[in-house]
Order: structure tokens, then sequence, then C-alpha cells
């Protein structure tokens, strides 16, 4: 895909138009065209990037007005690749996953402070597209035996904590798309070089801090807005948990079978593993797992 892409402009072109095509049926499938974007900006510049995000919004806006639903596409555009940009942008200039997952959680918890600040009541915003999959929940009632108004009891509780679950989500699949890019660009370019990089990572502790004071404070106060905003934050100190496993087993000399059981595992129980590995990546910022399994060896 990388060669594909960097082999010219129109090859870029064509992958990014139908990559953004291929996530409307499959939307978790927008981290490549996502990444696609992020690669022309680690090579070529945020200038190239634009040029590409611009079309990927343009292919999404077209596909709205299909659809009848012109506004809806742009919007989606400019909150799918203008933080891409950003992000790739920081990344090349900086060269530093640290200070691009600082970005990150910036970004993220940003955009739950404006929604909420546009949005006073978020529920009722979220309540009618969760209602759109009240349909499949019907299907499943009999096997899960849940009964109609327990299903808008489900749909009602969830619509309170959208806000965050999204922001969360947009930080993940940002990270992921980041990721892709510059394995990829290690594959064209340097080859070996990203998995040394990406075990790595570290947040640090400025951002540490005020994560643990969120924690404080949501414990306390119990405030809703709080929680959300640590909910973006345990989807981007995950990423530094994930760092830390695969450096664990590379310092170790252990069996790659290892980070294979450990993505099993989030695939079995994502929730928990994500916050297991959020602990582990925050409180990696204050005692250096790595430089302990160094001395060890």
């Amino acid at each position: 895909m990388a060669s594909f892409i960097m082999a010219g402009r129109m090859q870029a072109a064509i992958f990014v138009v139908l990559s953004t095509l291929i996530s409307l049926v499959l939307s978790p499938l927008i981290v490549f065209s996502n990444a696609a974007i992020a690669l022309i900006i680690l090579r070529k510049g945020w200038q190239q990037g634009i040029i590409y995000a611009l079309l990927a919004s343009v292919t999404l806006v077209v596909a709205s007005i299909l659809q009848q639903q012109a506004s809806s596409g742009l919007l989606a555009g400019v909150a799918t690749w203008l933080p891409m940009v950003l992000l790739s942008s920081a990344l090349a200039v900086t060269n530093s996953w640290g200070k691009t997952l600082q970005l990150t959680l910036l970004l993220g918890t940003s955009g739950v402070l404006l929604f909420h600040l546009t949005h006073p009541d978020a529920s009722a915003f979220w309540q009618p597209v969760l209602e759109q999959v009240k349909p499949l929940l019907i299907k499943t009632q009999q096997t899960y035996q849940l009964s109609e108004s327990k299903i808008d009891e489900i749909i009602n509780n969830a619509s309170h904590w959208m806000t965050g679950t999204f922001a969360a989500a947009f930080a993940i699949i940002a990270i992921l798309s980041l990721i892709i890019a510059r394995n990829w660009q290690a594959l064209l370019y340097n080859p070996g070089g990203f998995g040394e990089e990406f075990r790595q990572i570290r947040i640090g502790k400025q951002a540490s801090i005020a994560f643990i004071v969120g924690i404080a404070i949501a414990v306390i106060t119990a405030n809703h807005l709080i929680i959300e905003l640590i909910m973006v934050g345990i989807a981007v100190f995950m990423f530094q948990g994930l760092s830390l496993a695969h450096s664990f087993v590379k310092q170790r000399g252990m069996s790659i079978s290892w980070l294979v059981g450990l993505y099993v595992l989030m695939f079995l129980l994502l929730i928990q593993m994500i916050v297991l590995l959020a602990t582990f990546g925050l409180v990696d910022n204050f005692t250096d797992f790595r430089q302990k399994i160094v001395k060890k060896n």
C-alpha cells in the first residue's frame, strides 16, 4: 500500500478516494485513508497533505449529496482530516511521539469541551443517533432476554456518555492511523526503524500529572464532564501501555506469542484491557519500567 501511495499523485489520489468510499461501508477502515494522508505529510509536508485531505472531504461530500446529506458530509470531512493534518504535521516536525500524543490528548479533550459548550444537552443530540441501532437491539432481544423498555433504558444511558466515547474513539483511530503511516514510512525508507521508535513512546510527566488530577476530581465530584475527559486520557495513555508491553517482550527476548495473547485479550476484554494498559502507561511516566528492565538484564 505504501509503495502504491508514494508512486505518484494519481496513485495517492486513487487510494485516498477508494479508501474513503470503503470506509462509508466499513467505518473502521477510515484508518487507511487517514494513514495515506499522514504518510504524504510525513514525507512531503502538510501542504501536500491538505490537498489529499480536501480530496477525501470532497469524496465524502459527494457521497453525502447522493444521500441528500451534504452538510453532514462536509462536517465529517473537516472533523476527520483536519485533526489528522495537525497530528501528522506535529509528528513530522517534532519527530516525537510524546508531543504528538500530548497534542492528541489536547484535541480530544478540547473537542469534548467544545461539544458540550455548543450542545448543552448533549444526550438529546445523541439520542436520535442511537435510536438508529434500536432495530438491531430489538432483533437480539430474545437472545439476551431484553424488553423494549430495557432497550430504551440502555439507549438513554448510553446517550449521556456518547460525547466522551466518540472523542476517545477519535483519539484511538487517529493514533492508529499515525502508527500505520509511520510504519509504512519506515518500510519504504527506514526498514526496521519503526519498531524501536514505537517501543520508546512516552507521553511525559506533565500530561500524566494533569491526568491524575482529573481522575482525583472525577472520583471526588463524580462530575460527568470530567469523566468524559478522563475517557479520552485513557484512550491516549493506552498506547504508552502497548509500547511498554512491546518493549518488555523485546528486552526480555520473549516469544512474539505473548503479544499475540495480549491482542487476543484486547479483543475479548476490550474495555478492561484498555484501562489496564492505560494504567501501566500512566505509571510508566514516573517509574520508567523500561530502564528497570535494562538494569535487571
